[in-house]
């Protein structure tokens, strides 16, 4: 809908002016990547904040990139706004000043990198038109320097669309509290929240305090999706924006809406008698089949916002059945987010285009040679249905979070496939593995519960007494790690088997065993795959389809 609707206008434009679209280029007003788009007269217009541009007519324009990365600017002297209502002291804490670029005044703000680095200035000249220089590509927020030091898990911090907006929150609250901003407006937000969210989330409250316009308000509300459930809360203001509130002489009125701004979702307390929507959507339904067909029957088939665990021992055959599930949700038309920490992105990438090829890839000693590589390449992944996550070994599970509420929120996946659990939390060293377990389970189910995706977990089994699973132990719940999380948390739980210790015809064998399933309640013995090392894929037995 959001993309036909862009379509649209981009059509609209190009038919008022009756010009044609070429290209994209960053916006010199908002800042942003690639929302300026570039028309065969010259004339540029850009989609997230509305700029446009129209080149002399004796000077066809040629490039439109104003984002220059050149020496920062120096001897940026800290001053006074008075025409904003800006005190010098506020001015002075987030380093807001004055100077000149090419002989012209001009405000700058500085804005500093994940390392700290001075990295990127904003530009603000008297006509009102920004530039940008340095490098933008990896900016914190602005102001977020500033409070680094400060105990945040006993504050709140307020989030706003630009510097001046921030600097006029701060200074109504005499600039004790932690106030940041986004870099280029709130076409911005979900770029920069996402790739600033372990920092918020340390904060019991943030609140979202953009421009009171319609463009301001839905980025809010999307802005929303992205923040921890409970803390977030939009603050609505009765003039256009923060700065004008406080020319207004209604700082302590600017004051009092933020901390009495009520987050989203305060306690999950809800009244059953508006709730009728929330009864009659289809959220829960079921969205595609699942390939196994005794799995499918038993579940009715795959569900998004469930948490889904596949348990299995080592070299049972766990990663397979993952690639084999990405595969078939992909042709199923959800857009699917692969998450594989013990192997590269190319092993998955072959993996997943073997199911499609019924090749085993990873095999061929020069699998660029294969045929119908390519063909097979455009027809599965030319869709822009699968993400990948490009890293390898353990990994902070905040980090892990983020990566899934940013694939979720920005790229609108339908399901994330997290292979596997066990090696998340292989790096803590401050809490045994299943404490840490049940911390990262537990950080999960909110993903799926804040976002509604679908998620698939794969879980290493305990070592039972006696027999090991590698030779074809029976699995069951109390075999999990950390089975009482895990367990708990997840609606369905999928175990695979398989004897690697027996015979040829046994080693083939991959049997599945449901033994939890909240949505129907069937659990037991289902489907009996076996692995063809041909294809490289996981098939049914022919009695499956013909019987005995």
């Amino acid at each position: 809908m959001v993309f036909s609707g862009v379509m649209a206008l981009f059509q609209e434009i190009g038919m008022k002016s009756n010009s044609k679209y070429v290209r994209k280029e960053p916006c010199p007003e908002c800042g942003s990547k690639d929302n300026m788009a570039i028309y065969d007269d010259g004339h540029g217009f850009c989609f997230g904040c509305s700029y446009t541009f129209q080149p002399p007519k004796d000077k066809p324009r040629k490039s439109f990139i104003k984002t220059v990365k050149k020496p920062l600017l120096k001897f940026v002297t800290p001053k006074a706004l008075p025409k904003r209502g800006i005190s010098q002291e506020t001015c002075e804490l987030f380093g807001y000043g004055i100077t000149e670029h090419n002989g012209v005044p001009v405000q700058v703000a500085t804005y500093e990198d994940k390392l700290g680095r001075p990295t990127a200035q904003h530009i603000r000249f008297q006509n009102k038109k920004f530039i940008w220089l340095g490098d933008v590509n990896d900016l914190q927020l602005w102001g977020q320097r500033l409070w680094r030091q400060h105990n945040t898990g006993q504050m709140f911090v307020t989030i706003t669309e630009g510097e001046i907006d921030c600097m006029s929150v701060s200074q109504v609250q005499n600039n004790k509290y932690p106030v940041v901003s986004l870099p280029s407006g709130s076409q911005s937000a979900n770029k920069y929240i996402a790739a600033n969210l372990k920092w918020l989330s340390q904060f019991i409250r943030i609140v979202i305090c953009f421009d009171s316009d319609e463009p301001g308000m839905v980025a809010a509300e999307k802005a929303i999706k992205i923040l921890p459930p409970g803390k977030a809360a939009i603050c609505r203001l009765p003039r256009k924006d923060a700065n004008e509130m406080l020319l207004s002489g209604e700082g302590e009125e600017l004051r009092d809406l933020l901390w009495k701004a009520t987050p989203v979702r305060p306690d999950g307390i809800l009244n059953a008698s508006n709730l009728w929507q929330e009864l009659t959507k289809k959220g829960t339904n079921s969205v595609c089949p699942f390939p196994f067909p005794q799995l499918d029957t038993f579940t009715r088939g795959f569900h998004k916002q469930q948490m889904v665990c596949i348990a299995a021992g080592s070299g049972t055959g766990k990663s397979t059945i993952c690639r084999e599930l990405a595969h078939h949700f992909i042709k199923n038309n959800l857009t699917v987010g692969y998450i594989a920490l013990e192997e590269s992105v190319q092993r998955t990438m072959q993996g997943i285009l073997g199911v499609e090829m019924s090749k085993p890839l990873h095999l061929e000693d020069n699998v660029e040679k294969t045929e119908g590589l390519k063909q097979s390449f455009d027809k599965l992944f030319g869709t822009g249905k699968l993400f990948l996550y490009d890293h390898f070994g353990s990994i902070d599970p905040d980090r892990l979070v983020e990566q899934i509420q940013y694939l979720a929120t920005a790229e609108g996946v339908d399901v994330v496939i997290l292979d596997h659990l066990t090696i998340v939390v292989s790096g803590l060293a401050d809490l045994d593995e299943r404490r840490a377990l049940d911390v990262v389970c537990t950080k999960l189910r909110q993903v799926v519960e804040s976002t509604g995706i679908g998620l698939i977990i794969v879980s290493h089994l305990r070592r039972p007494e006696g027999k090991g699973h590698e030779e074809g132990n029976k699995v069951s719940l109390n075999h999990l790690r950390s089975s009482h999380s895990i367990a708990q948390l997840s609606d369905l739980v999928v175990a695979c088997e398989r004897n690697q210790q027996g015979d040829v015809a046994e080693r083939a064998e991959l049997q599945l065993r449901v033994l939890k399933n909240r949505h129907t309640g069937m659990t037991g013995e289902i489907d009996k795959l076996l692995y063809d090392d041909k294809t490289g894929r996981l098939v049914l037995p022919l009695d499956t389809y013909f019987g005995d």
